[in-house]
């Protein structure tokens, strides 16, 4: 390969080994090289290696673990849920604006399940309205199970590049919840919203999905914001 003498040999590093996982299309949990193997490889320190595995960890190709190196991981949107988290503490974008994109974007995914999903999604669907409707939940399960809803209708338009885009917005969305204690309140009005949308899924009627989930992330749309006031000025 080229010899590597631009300024950023990490990057470069980062990019050869990605093709590279693409390429010879390695499975979730492989093991690339190590270190020394790397280091040897391209040709660059230990410090540049370094730097490549934490770009790639940045960009969730892969995991980094002590005394096991770098294993490809699977796509999973959390680097970009941290990045979304970043930009809104730094008031780079408002949750207003995040929340938009998020009812454009689940529109159109309940859109494609209406016309795309299978029995198994279905099936999957119902367990989760079940799960939903225990009365047992701690506030954790509840909002994971409520997250883990809209995975599953991204899931139903078998298109992967739903669940890449949407799961970083859910991801983020846990973490607001997850220290409101106000969240459970909501939770029997969230359960029949999404009993709706299931429904619309189910008799195959798109225009329908799309009413159901806007008129539920409408409402959401002020929950959060209710929640965000939450224990405000204590």
């Amino acid at each position: 390969m080229p010899l590597l003498t631009n300024e950023r040999l990490s990057k470069t590093v980062a990019d050869d080994l990605q093709r590279k996982i693409i390429r010879e299309k390695l499975k979730v949990g492989a093991r690339l090289p190590t270190e020394p193997e790397l280091m040897e490889e391209y040709g660059v320190s230990r410090t540049v290696v370094r730097e490549a595995a934490a770009c790639l960890v940045s960009r969730g190709v892969v995991d980094v673990r002590p005394r096991r190196g770098m294993t490809v991981r699977e796509p999973d949107g959390k680097g970009l849920a941290e990045t979304l988290v970043a930009q809104l503490q730094m008031s780079k974008v408002s949750l207003p604006q995040l929340l938009q994109v998020r009812s454009v974007l689940e529109a159109a995914i309940v859109e494609l399940a209406a016309a795309q999903r299978t029995p198994e999604d279905l099936d999957r669907l119902r367990d989760n309205l079940k799960s939903m409707k225990a009365g047992d939940l701690d506030r954790h399960e509840a909002i994971k199970v409520d997250l883990e809803f809209h995975d599953l209708l991204a899931a139903a338009t078998h298109n992967p590049f739903f669940t890449l885009v949407s799961r970083p917005i859910t991801e983020l969305l846990y973490s607001i919840y997850i220290n409101k204690s106000g969240y459970m309140s909501f939770q029997s009005l969230t359960t029949a919203e999404h009993e709706a949308v299931v429904d619309a899924i189910v008799d195959k009627d798109p225009a329908g999905a799309v009413l159901a989930i806007q008129k539920h992330l409408d409402r959401v749309g002020a929950t959060v914001a209710e929640l965000l006031s939450e224990n405000q000025g204590e």
